[in-house]
């Protein structure tokens, strides 16, 4: 999920929106880490407890992605009120284009949190049944908040037979397919390299399926 937030952040930077990425996974977030914030000294957590202001936990990568970040400290954690976290959604709102959220895992009160206050969810899924009936469980909350399921994105795919074709992950889901993202070494590289994959190789065809995932954002929230 947290590789599928940055590069359809930055696929979106690219066609000249906007963007803020927020960390809303507390518990263990990667978003900053990805992006080779190690430590953030300005975080979410902190504009929770009410240290900081908006505009002081909005981190500018050299991407030109927009961050806000949660601590991945366990300290950190421990001071941080959870259950405060819809608060941050109100501060967002009409700041960029589009803020994207990268939520935790699992269904728990985070998660209820975000699609409580998020116009639409993408749902991310690996080629494998375990992965699928999680999103399934995703989807159906988010169904019971009201909020509108945008589609799937199938992720860490490599097109062998032993994974789940796009087609029946549409089936058990009942959504469509925004993007199949593909699992290649220039993936891996931008991993690595903690910069987004649509910034490196923003002509690669994994990064071509994140922009088709972007458009799909741009031209149905016109």
């Amino acid at each position: 999920k947290t590789t599928a937030t940055l590069n359809i952040g930055q696929a979106l930077s690219n066609m000249g929106r906007s963007v803020i990425l927020l960390d809303a996974n507390l518990t263990t977030p990667n978003l900053a880490i990805k992006l080779g914030y190690v430590n953030p000294v300005n975080t979410v957590n902190k504009f929770l407890r009410k240290e900081k202001d908006i505009n002081q936990i909005i981190h500018t990568h050299e991407c030109g992605l927009n961050i806000v970040p949660a601590s991945p400290s366990y300290n950190e954690l421990q001071k941080t009120n959870v259950q405060h976290l819809s608060k941050v959604f109100d501060h967002l709102n009409n700041v960029s284009d589009f803020v994207l959220v990268d939520a935790p895992s699992g269904l728990g009160y985070e998660v209820s949190q975000v699609l409580q206050n998020c116009d639409e969810v993408i749902v991310v899924a690996n080629p494998n049944l375990s992965s699928v009936m999680d999103a399934l469980k995703t989807i159906k909350l988010a169904k019971a908040h009201g909020t509108l399921v945008a589609g799937i994105v199938l992720n860490m795919t490599h097109g062998g037979r032993h994974e789940l074709k796009p087609q029946e992950v549409e089936d058990i889901l009942g959504y469509p397919m925004l993007g199949n993202v593909k699992r290649t070494r220039k993936v891996c590289k931008s991993v690595h390299q903690q910069l987004p994959l649509n910034y490196l190789y923003p002509r690669s065809r994994p990064a071509k399926q994140f922009i088709k995932v972007a458009e799909h954002l741009v031209y149905n929230n016109p």
